[in-house]
């Protein structure tokens, strides 16, 4: 028999976040993952008890992604600098709200582990905003923004504007430059 071929969380992930974005939550196997990081399914079950197990570190893995390419905006950028790079990253990152609602379907009754994963990925969402208070901030401060407009209902219209269904086939360019004026000037014509 032929020795068990490596795989690292890396790969792990990646394959698993492909597969996820096919297939959905019922759709994704273990079996299927193990075809296509060429193992067998023991070799995965050495790490994870279930699906449910490998999906929610999965996915605190890809908000923790997230959350580190967000923080590292340079502080020292004008707004609208700022705000250009971060509709970037967002769009960059547009699968993450498809991947983080399958959280929503993972049942964890009697799991005290995979409540506590549930928990941990809740907790995140919080640290997802607070690196990008301060480019409101700067926004508001530099005369871009209204000061009265709420921070975090600007940034949840910021990262819901990745989830809007691109049904005119825009290329990806186009759309974040369309978004980005939206969010900069609203949809009235500048007079």
């Amino acid at each position: 028999m032929g020795r068990e071929r490596k795989f690292n969380t890396g790969d792990l992930f990646h394959e698993t976040k492909k597969l996820v974005i096919q297939a959905g939550y019922e759709g994704f196997t273990i079996g299927q993952l193990a075809t296509q990081l060429g193992v067998t399914r023991a070799a995965i079950y050495k790490y994870y008890q279930n699906k449910d197990e490998l999906l929610l570190d999965f996915m605190i893995e890809e908000m923790r992604n997230t959350i580190e390419s967000l923080s590292s905006i340079p502080t020292e950028l004008p707004f609208l600098e700022k705000i250009d790079i971060l509709l970037k990253k967002i769009f960059a990152s547009k699968e993450l709200h498809l991947i983080l609602g399958m959280q929503h379907v993972i049942p964890t009754k009697g799991a005290p582990l995979l409540e506590a994963k549930k928990e941990k990925l809740s907790s995140m969402h919080g640290e997802l905003y607070r690196p990008l208070i301060h480019i409101v901030h700067q926004g508001k401060n530099e005369g871009h923004i209204e000061k009265d407009m709420p921070d975090e209902l600007l940034l949840g219209f910021i990262f819901q504007s990745i989830s809007i269904p691109n049904h005119s086939g825009m290329e990806d360019e186009q759309v974040l430059n369309y978004t980005k004026k939206l969010i900069l000037n609203g949809i009235q014509q500048n007079k």
